[in-house]
C-alpha cells in the first residue's frame, strides 16, 4: 500500500478570518510565531506515526518552510514540486475578500456559488490547478509505490486534490475544510486512492492543552 501524508503549511500573519481573508496565492508570506510552533508540532506528529521515504513541496516559502521542519524531524531533503504549488490569484493577489468584492462581484459570486467555474483575473482556473495537482499526485505515487511520503502544499490545493481523487466536482469546494498544519491522508492499494484521514489537527490541539 502507497500513504500520502498531505500536510497544509502553518499560519501565516496574512490568514484571517472572515472579509478581511487574503488572496495570498505565489506571494512570500512567512509563518508567524504561531506556523512555526504548529510546524515543529506537526514534525513531531509525522515522524510519530510514520516513517516516510521522502517530502514533497511547494515551493512558496510558507510551505517550503514547513517542510523543511518536518523534514529535519525525518532526516530527509525536501523535493520541491511544482504541482503542489498554490493558485495563482493575478490581479487579486495580496488583496482581502473586502477589497475584492466591489472591484470584481460577479468572480466573487463565482468563487462563493459555482467555484468550479472561477478563472481569477490575470491568474489561474480552479480547475488548471486541480489538474495540475492531481497529475502531480498520481506521478508521486507510481514513483513511490509501496512506501510513504509527505506532501506539504495549500488549503486550496490540498481540497482540489481530495476533490479530485474522490471524483467530486469542483463545485463542491468549500464543503471541505483545512486548518493550518492539518494532516490528510490518501493510500493507495490496487490501483484504487482511498481517502483515510481529513483535516486532522488534533496534535495541534493536544499540543496547546499541554501547555
Amino acid at each position: 500500500m502507497t500513504t500520502l501524508v498531505i500536510v497544509r503549511h502553518g499560519h501565516t500573519a496574512l490568514n484571517r478570518e472572515g472579509p478581511n481573508d487574503t488572496f495570498r496565492g505565489t506571494t512570500d508570506t512567512p509563518l508567524d510565531e504561531r506556523g512555526l510552533r504548529e510546524a515543529k508540532i506537526t514534525a513531531d506528529a509525522v515522524a510519530a506515526r510514520w516513517k516516510p521515504s521522502a517530502i514533497y513541496s511547494s515551493t512558496v516559502p510558507r510551505a517550503m518552510v514547513t517542510a523543511q521542519i518536518i523534514a529535519k524531524s525525518l532526516s530527509l531533503p525536501v523535493i520541491p514540486e511544482p504541482g503542489l504549488l498554490d493558485m495563482n490569484y493575478g490581479a487579486w493577489t495580496g488583496l482581502t475578500m473586502e477589497e475584492v468584492r466591489p472591484r470584481w462581484p460577479e468572480l466573487i459570486d463565482t468563487l462563493l456559488n459555482r467555484p468550479g467555474e472561477l478563472r481569477a483575473p490575470g491568474g489561474d482556473s480552479m480547475q488548471a490547478v486541480r489538474k495540475r495537482a492531481i497529475r502531480a499526485i498520481k506521478r508521486i505515487a507510481v514513483d513511490h509505490e509501496g512506501e510513504t511520503v509527505v506532501l506539504v502544499t495549500h488549503t486550496l490545493v490540498i481540497r482540489l486534490i481530495l476533490l479530485g481523487i474522490m471524483g467530486l466536482p469542483t463545485n463542491d469546494f468549500f464543503r471541505i475544510r483545512q486548518d493550518t498544519c492539518a494532516i490528510n491522508v490518501l493510500q493507495k492499494e490496487n490501483g484504487v486512492f482511498y481517502l483515510a484521514l481529513v483535516n486532522d489537527s488534533c496534535h495541534i490541539r493536544e499540543a496547546q492543552q499541554a501547555t
